[in-house]
């Protein structure tokens, strides 16, 4: 299974609550910048997982014009920014085990460091930048994963 963990675009510093941070104009910008690449890459998704706060949720307005045609869009509490990556991982095998191909997470910090950790423990627990994509390959066997990149903003604007 090919895995995408994206970090939620650039958002407010204050609202309400941290669940009620919206968006930035840049982070839109940015998660749209991000998706176009990934388009470019051939990436295409079969499933996408998204944390129930507003910034995420608006990442993932930003990115779905890029992949029409998703239907299996879940909203999960386990990818809150204090989220349990062990329970995100058990979503990706029962994903895998449904035959699902490719997959994209978006979520927060720290978390989707933690997932990376979860999955692939030889690539430690990297940090990712807003709109940040790290691109996983899920072993069939042993629900080990590689991390194959990390890729930034600025990184592709380059």
């Amino acid at each position: 299974m090919q895995i995408y963990i994206m970090r939620h675009g650039q958002a407010e510093m204050m609202a309400y609550s941290d669940a009620e941070r919206n968006l930035t104009d840049m982070g839109r910008l940015e998660s749209e910048l991000m998706a176009k690449y990934l388009v470019e890459q051939d990436v295409s998704l079969d499933a996408v997982l998204v944390s129930p706060y507003v910034r995420a949720q608006q990442t993932w307005e930003s990115v779905s014009p890029f992949f029409e045609g998703v239907t299996n869009i879940q909203i999960l509490t386990c990818l809150t920014p204090s989220g349990s990556a062990r329970k995100t991982v058990d979503e990706l095998l029962a994903l895998q085990a449904q035959g699902v191909k490719s997959v994209m997470i978006i979520s927060h910090l720290p978390l989707v460091g933690y997932i990376v950790g979860e999955l692939a423990p030889a690539a430690g627990v990297p940090a990712f930048s807003t709109s940040a994509i790290g691109h996983l390959s899920l072993s069939d066997e042993d629900g080990l994963a590689e991390l194959l990149s990390l890729m930034t903003v600025s990184q592709i604007r380059d």
